[in-house]
């Protein structure tokens, strides 16, 4: 696999930046005037849902670096809830995910950590590579997941299918909601709760393991890049914060090696797998291979969703 020529070229996305922005400010205005306790428990179990099941379980663990296996409608189900995390379907994030670790904190990498905080953290999304922002483009990082239809309508239908459950939290709420009748202000406090703040908290949590955890931490593993074991961004990234590790070995289903080196997703595996719907885990090896699994100046990484490589494309 090929790095695009699009790769070259960058656009500024007035598309992310009214999503995202507009998200922000109804978290914001809204969020407050409009708590309930109800929302509150929906906002939590819908972020549980689609961050930890949805990308990182999902996306990321499963079906960016293969490693576990699970049966297909389990998959389909995964790479729902990832969608539902409205951080792009799953083609266009295991496609940009799978660059990211090929070329970890250098010129290719779309969110470049030596490019500064803000740029890694968000910015690289305003700033839109165009071989990440066309399905054509970036279908060609992801051929594994671009040849199944149900992935690729969850590609083209990310929005589509946030409305569906948007509108449906919104009227369901309204129609059982506390007071007689339709009370139309506990449903706009459920879609609040549920679509805008989750959503804003949901983008953050993921943004802060590109960011925070290629800035402040540890490298024990000896990685050559700027990946680092952060234990605040691991308890709020469901385990994803012990992310030195993860580039010392892409492919291990278990982030955090140690006991002490707190885990929810490797929980949620490990709890998966007694009742036989997790199979063929990858297990971190014994001893890390460090620089031998990261991209360095000599050329890409290797090992990643097993002998996958890629080159730019002339």
């Amino acid at each position: 696999m090929r790095l695009r020529p699009s790769a070259e070229s960058t656009r500024f996305s007035w598309t992310n930046l009214l999503w995202i922005g507009g998200l922000h400010v109804m978290t914001l205005v809204f969020a407050i005037p409009f708590f309930t306790w109800q929302g509150l428990v929906l906002f939590f179990v819908l972020l549980y849902l689609t961050g930890m099941v949805g990308i990182t379980f999902g996306f990321h663990r499963l079906l960016t670096h293969k490693s576990f296996q699970v049966p297909r409608w389990l998959e389909n189900l995964v790479a729902l809830f990832g969608t539902l995390a409205c951080q792009g379907g799953p083609i266009s994030w295991v496609g940009g995910h799978r660059i990211h670790h090929m070329y970890s904190d250098r010129a290719e990498d779309p969110h470049d950590a030596t490019r500064g905080f803000w740029y890694s953290h968000v910015g690289w999304l305003f700033d839109r590579r165009l071989d990440l922002d066309q399905y054509e483009e970036f279908r060609h990082y992801a051929p594994d997941l671009a040849a199944r239809p149900f992935f690729v309508f969850l590609e083209k239908n990310m929005i589509f299918v946030q409305n569906i459950l948007g509108w449906s939290i919104f009227f369901i709420a309204s129609a059982l909601g506390p007071k007689a009748g339709m009370d139309w202000g506990f449903g706009f406090s459920m879609l609040v709760w549920g679509i805008f703040a989750r959503l804003v908290v949901g983008y953050h949590v993921t943004w802060f393991v590109n960011s925070a955890a290629h800035k402040w931490g540890t490298n024990p593993n000896g990685v050559n890049d700027l990946s680092k074991n952060s234990w605040w961004v691991a308890l709020i990234a469901f385990g994803e914060g012990w992310h030195n590790n993860h580039h010392a070995q892409p492919r291990s289903a278990r982030h955090g090696w140690h006991w002490w080196q707190f885990d929810q997703t490797w929980i949620l595996i490990k709890t998966l797998a007694t009742f036989g719907l997790v199979q063929n885990i990858v297990y971190p090896k014994k001893k890390p291979l460090k620089a031998a699994t990261q991209g360095s100046a000599a050329g890409p990484a290797v090992g990643l969703v097993g002998d996958m490589s890629m080159s730019r494309e002339n």
